[in-house]
């Protein structure tokens, strides 16, 4: 994880390669020239030949580029993200990059900030991108609290010493989880082998090494996935991520063991699995266990598989981020939640979970821009939210993270901490996945249908996009919820239908509002003379020239 707020420990240890050599280890961790291509397994780490002097294109907010960026860099232009924060496209040498890195430290007290990229384009093109507005306003899905009957029965069974014994695998069986390690791609394939024999040969299981991340080196992500039985199209994800990171030594003699960041996270996602699936559960929806390759050098790997999942389209209801959940010492509440860069609804969800099943008071936390693995699916739209650990009695968090220090001995030789995270763990799985057969929830009585794939509406064009539904008897009924997200630069251009599967259109927008930007609304409809069954479309006719747009989302609930 990247913290807002650095420890003394931590600021020190970032600087202890001599300025050169960190700007050639930077310029591969940074830079996707020196990175494997799709299917490949090797890549090429930085040397003495790499070239300190590259061009590297950042994208950073304008606050941190005012406050000292400026001084170094050249070719700057200013912009703003989707959610309206000021940012600054600028050009730096690669041997540069420390400075930057020195500058965020030393006087924002924190860790990360910016993006870089090969090329301006990227830099342009990551901003315009940005579907942040909608993953943190947007309701994805309805979030109930209603499976104590499943949840209660498994929160007895969390296993501190289970939790504990991962922690201490992962931290000490190999010298470090570098992403261009060879312990790297070995940890990742112990974590998919490991997740998989808890499924003792299920057929609706199966577990695979996702390689799509073309800058993650020979680090795969581990994915598991569980199948839904009623709705498999609708998926929720629990992620922590699998890399750690050192400013001792180097590649695979790097020593980050990396205790609490991160593998009390995947520790604990394994033993929320490990309950989940010895009780015989089966989800309405598809439930998806992640660790993230790569998290420690740009969010490499989560960001790969969020921007494959918004360009496939898939429908992601709710993501469960745990980065670092063991480190106590003073820390005024067992549990933190991150109250920036994350969904809304899923946030109260989250301390809905909270107050029911641990009560007591749940911390708050801000952790600044792309400080952990949330924030990948929130830049492509997708709601996420993320549980934080207890930390310090002043509020901060650990101070051993990306150092030889973080280890389990350093957190008491223990995993209490983590055992309120997994029982949260479960809770966010049985409460968000619901369990088969079961009522109520994303049921047979009322359901959500949705479509996040972008749909561009074009000048003087008509656009559909689609849902299909299946699987249930009878008409909709008088009262259908009908949500439309609407990217466009003048709505009054805009008339917007439902389509029925036979056909038959439902107004929902008719060019009105003028010049103003953008279509975000629920509209009730009356669908009772219509199946339930069959292709819903949501239909957008763009009447005018000169303004374009697209559709963002829309979900029909009935």
């Amino acid at each position: 994880m990247k913290p807002q707020s650095a420890s003394p420990y931590a600021r020190s240890a970032c600087f202890r390669l001599a300025p050169v050599a960190l700007a050639l280890a930077l310029a591969a961790a940074l830079s996707p020239a020196y990175a494997q291509n799709h299917g490949h397994d090797h890549a090429r780490p930085a040397d003495a030949s790499d070239d300190p002097f590259k061009p590297v294109y950042i994208v950073t907010s304008r606050q941190t580029f005012d406050a000292g960026v400026q001084s170094l860099a050249k070719n700057a232009s200013g912009l703003s993200n989707a959610i309206g924060k000021p940012l600054v496209i600028a050009e730096l040498k690669t041997h540069q990059l420390p400075d930057l890195i020195r500058h965020v430290h030393e006087n924002e007290k924190r860790c990360g900030g910016y993006f870089a990229f090969d090329s301006r384009r990227e830099a342009e093109d990551f901003v315009k991108a940005d579907r942040s507005r909608e993953a943190i306003e947007t309701l994805f899905a309805t979030y109930t609290v209603d499976n104590q009957a499943t949840v209660n029965p498994w929160l007895s069974q969390v296993s501190e010493a289970n939790i504990r014994g991962t922690i201490n695998h992962l931290s000490t069986q190999y010298p470090n989880r570098y992403y261009a390690s060879t312990h790297g791609r070995t940890s990742a394939t112990w974590i998919k082998d490991t997740w998989l024999a808890l499924a003792n040969g299920r057929s609706d299981v199966s577990a695979e090494l996702y390689t799509g991340c073309t800058n993650c080196s020979t680090q795969p992500s581990a994915i598991l996935t569980i199948q839904g039985s009623e709705l498999p199209n609708e998926v929720v994800v629990l992620g922590a991520h699998l890399d750690s990171i050192s400013s001792s030594g180097s590649g695979d003699a790097m020593n980050a063991p990396g205790a609490d960041d991160d593998a009390s996270g995947i520790a604990t996602l394994t033993e929320v699995l490990r309950v989940a699936l010895a009780s015989g559960y089966k989800p309405k929806r598809t439930i998806k266990f992640m660790g993230y390759a790569a998290e420690e050098v740009g969010l490499r790997g989560s960001k790969a598989i969020a921007t494959d999942f918004k360009n496939r389209g898939v429908n992601v209801v709710g993501v469960l981020q745990l980065d670092m959940t063991n480190y106590r010492n003073g820390g005024a509440n067992p549990v933190r939640l991150v109250t920036d860069y994350s969904n809304s609804a899923l946030q109260q969800f989250l301390r809905d979970l909270h107050a029911t099943y641990l009560g007591g008071t749940l911390g708050s936390y801000t952790c600044g821009y792309g400080c952990s693995d949330h924030a990948s699916w929130t830049a492509s739209g997708f709601p996420a939210a993320i549980y934080f650990e207890s930390g310090t009695s002043g509020g901060g968090y650990s101070p051993y993270i990306h150092s030889p220090s973080d280890t389990l001995a350093n957190m008491g030789n223990s995993a209490a901490n983590s055992v309120p995270f997994a029982k949260l763990g479960l809770a966010f799985v049985g409460e968000l996945g619901k369990t088969a057969g079961s009522g109520p929830g994303p049921g047979p009585g009322t359901q959500t249908y949705s479509n996040a794939t972008a749909y561009a509406i074009n000048d003087n064009a008509t656009v559909d996009s689609p849902i299909p539904v299946s699987g249930r008897t009878g008409n909709g009924p008088a009262n259908a919820q009908v949500y439309v997200s609407i990217v466009h630069t003048y709505r009054g251009d805009l008339k917007v239908d439902l389509v029925a599967p036979d056909g038959s259109l439902y107004n929902l927008h008719n060019r009105s509002g003028g010049s103003a930007d953008n279509l975000e609304q629920t509209y009730t409809v009356d669908v009772s003379s219509e199946a339930l069954n069959g292709q819903w479309k949501l239909r957008v006719n763009d009447n005018g020239p000169g303004d374009t747009g697209r559709i963002v989302k829309w979900s029909i609930t009935f």
